[in-house]
């Protein structure tokens, strides 16, 4: 009797959804630091840039994406925000078509070890929407390309959201990143100043996948881009106000070494990985680097 007791606890006990772990920091007091763009995009129809990513395939290239509204392209650039083009294409022409996308809300990129690009059909201002997607592709050759297409789609949504809309107004999205073999979400809050970690531990293109909630850390503003390291240790978190850089060697990145700085960039939202830097962009045209060791350790 003793032992089917206890083998009913541990059943009891696996069955158990597990609770996310909630984190916060305390922060100094520091002055702002008022970044100054190195660089401008060169094509005007770069104009609401949402996300960036260096490419893993290409040298000296990198990818934005115009928010919703804009077409179902992404733009290939260089360092000096230089767009890259299909030979073909004149001086008034620019971006990749992706053929079977359409732009609904497209707010992030991300990029893994293999060569994928993706993009985040997540913005959820509302949190009505029952169509959020991640889009998948090979990194196209910027200057041969013209027109591409997505080898899957991931369709996901919030085990937790209940309601269309949600109150609270929590489960709009413009942050996903690839670390560790894993694509990662984090939310844009308008209820708090949190976010939730979210990891896709399941990305069946037959299905409406439920994300995992991992985690969720009190970060002080709307979240407006991420990306992490190539080796998927470091997490690098953009809001409107401050830069936040996680250091983990697993997906407990709130539970490791946390570096942050206060910043002012006009409408910034988009922020990747470039060796030692932090690569930044605004929705005014305009490119920041910000240097890793600038950041105020925290923890």
């Amino acid at each position: 009797m003793k032992q089917l007791s206890f083998l009913l606890l541990i059943l009891l006990l696996s069955c158990t959804p597990k609770i996310a772990p909630e984190y916060s920091v305390e922060l100094p007091k520091t002055e702002t630091v008022v970044l100054s763009p190195f660089a401008t995009f060169d094509f005007a129809e770069i104009d609401e840039s949402s996300a960036i990513v260096k490419s893993r395939v290409w040298e000296n290239v990198y990818w934005t994406l115009n928010d919703s509204g804009g077409k179902n392209r992404i733009f290939p650039f260089n360092e000096n925000g230089e767009i890259l083009r299909a030979k073909w294409y004149d001086e008034n022409e620019g971006g990749v078509y992706i053929d079977d996308a359409v732009n609904i809300d497209w707010e992030e990129m991300a990029t893994d070890n293999n060569g994928n690009l993706y993009i985040g059909a997540c913005g959820n201002n509302d949190n009505l929407r029952r169509d959020l997607a991640i889009y998948i592709l090979k990194d196209p050759f910027p200057t041969s390309t013209g027109k591409t297409r997505t080898f899957q789609t991931i369709n996901f949504h919030y085990p937790e959201q209940t309601t269309f809309p949600a109150t609270p107004n929590n489960f709009d999205s413009e942050a996903i990143f690839w670390a560790k073999d894993n694509l990662y979400l984090l939310t844009k809050h308008r209820a708090d100043t949190k976010t939730v970690l979210y990891k896709f531990a399941q990305m069946n293109p037959l299905e409406n996948n439920p994300l995992t909630k991992m985690a969720s850390f009190d970060i002080g503003g709307m979240v407006t881009a991420a990306d992490a390291s190539p080796n998927g240790e470091k997490l690098a978190i953009l809001t409107y106000n401050a830069v936040w850089l996680f250091e983990n060697e697993n997906d407990d990145y709130f539970k490791g070494k946390i570096s942050w700085l206060p910043i002012y960039a006009k409408q910034c939202e988009a922020i990747c990985f470039d060796a030692d830097t932090l690569v930044i962009t605004n929705e005014q045209m305009e490119i920041f680097r910000l240097p890793i060791d600038s950041l105020i350790k925290i923890k």
